[in-house]
């Protein structure tokens, strides 16, 4: 199957040179971190996927990757000699615990950043539990000076739940941002990834965009999820299906 460049055209990574994007939130950032690289191969870019936390080295049917293990001393020289446009460089420093692998740090990252004849730097930027929603602690998420865009994922699943730590990742962090809420309604979601102290925590002044993966569960809640994260301020929303490698974007929000 030939693999389009939906995600990479609906987020407007082409605004520069060389994207350097920064997922954030829950609800499907291994599987974006690895789209990405898939469409950078189709475009013929040379990519590097890592992370500034611990990511799953999750891999995409038929997606053919290279992973590189080595210590932030000599990472860079190696994926300068590793780097192909062929197929991406999965970087990491080492594996930890249930089988998660090791991230990188934030000067390294933006060393990989200027690497002649790099086409893509996506890295995984904060933590979520393996829970479709979140607000990140101070010290999340981890985006390295280079970054071009922040992508913010959240996953439908989250939407109208409990408010509680089964099915959000920090809780107490919404209700700091929402109020006393109990159900994560839409408007609590808009809210959240519209604010400082949530989606665009330590965002700055770089491009934000919010990804609503996990449309394919019902595309009329996603569409209205979507319309609610524009109108809270949040200038591009995509929706999402990321299971569905022939054509994972739905709808694109704003520009």
């Amino acid at each position: 199957m030939t693999i389009e460049p939906a995600l990479w055209r609906a987020l407007n990574l082409d605004e520069v040179d060389v994207p350097v994007v920064a997922i954030v939130g829950g609800g499907g950032k291994t599987s974006l971190l690895y789209r990405l690289g898939e469409e950078a191969a189709a475009l013929g870019r040379p990519a590097i996927l890592t992370g500034t936390t611990r990511f799953t080295p999750r891999l995409l049917p038929g997606l053919e990757t290279t992973s590189l293990e080595a210590s932030d001393d000599v990472i860079v020289d190696r994926a300068r000699e590793a780097l192909s446009a062929d197929r991406p460089l999965v970087l990491h420093t080492g594996d930890v615990s249930k089988g998660r692998l090791r991230p990188i740090s934030s000067a390294v990252a933006d060393g990989l950043a200027a690497l002649p004849g790099l086409g893509l730097l996506v890295l995984e930027a904060d933590g979520s539990k393996m829970l479709p929603f979140k607000a990140p602690a101070e010290h999340e998420p981890v985006i390295p000076i280079s970054t071009t865009h922040v992508v913010a994922v959240v996953g439908l699943h989250a939407l109208d739940t409990p408010l509680d730590d089964k099915h959000v990742h920090r809780p107490e962090r919404i209700r700091a941002i929402v109020g006393p809420e109990e159900h994560c309604t839409a408007e609590v979601i808009a809210h959240v990834l519209a604010d400082e102290r949530g989606g665009r925590s330590h965002v700055g002044n770089r491009r934000y965009h919010v990804l609503v993966n996990q449309a394919d569960i019902d595309p009329a809640a996603a569409h209205d999820l979507a319309e609610e994260i524009r109108a809270a301020g949040v200038p591009l929303v995509v929706v999402s299906s990321l299971r569905n490698r022939e054509h994972p974007v739905l709808e694109v929000f704003g520009s």
